[in-house]
């Protein structure tokens, strides 16, 4: 016997990256379906070169050095509010989509084992994620974040595959 699934509380994770706003659209799109509430999510980890100049970009910094004298919390609070900012955006730009934003977490750590920690306690139905798109040899060899809490979620886990344009 068919029965629909319970979604009242979505986690969707981000890197801030161009993927994970492509999979935001479908994290919107399914909190509007069931008529969920969203916590979005983003873990600080010790950042490769390239990321360092990604999250520089995206904080507005003049460079490197500036982002670095930035303590944690600032940065914290800062990722905070440009994940607000865009979720308010979002929706604005769409305002048939009634999507509620509940929190936005933001934290430092390894991200698999901090997303799985707030699986694990935040009663949450649903996990959306972005899927960087390394490809299977890849993932397994370095043992991805996506690969990692795909295996070890208890909860229904979204993962939207990377956008190529």
């Amino acid at each position: 016997m068919f029965t629909k699934p319970k979604i009242n509380k979505i986690l969707f994770a981000t890197d801030l990256s161009v993927n994970a706003n492509h999979a935001f659209n479908y994290v919107t799109s399914l909190a509007e379906a069931y008529g969920a509430v969203i916590t979005v999510m983003h873990v600080i980890e010790k950042l490769r070169p390239n990321a360092e100049l990604l999250l520089t970009a995206f904080l507005g910094y003049r460079d490197i050095d500036e982002l670095r004298k930035n303590s944690e919390a600032d940065l914290i609070q800062q990722i905070q509010f440009r994940i607000e900012k865009f979720c308010a955006q979002a929706a604005e730009q769409v305002p048939e989509c009634r999507f509620i934003l509940q929190e936005v977490i933001v934290e430092p750590g390894k991200a698999a084992d901090r997303i799985l920690h707030h699986v694990s306690t935040g009663a949450y139905d649903a996990l959306v994620l972005g899927s960087r798109g390394y490809g299977v040899v890849k993932e397994a060899l370095i043992g991805g974040t996506t690969l990692k809490i795909f295996h070890k979620c208890q909860i229904p886990v979204f993962i939207v595959p990377f956008l190529q344009e």
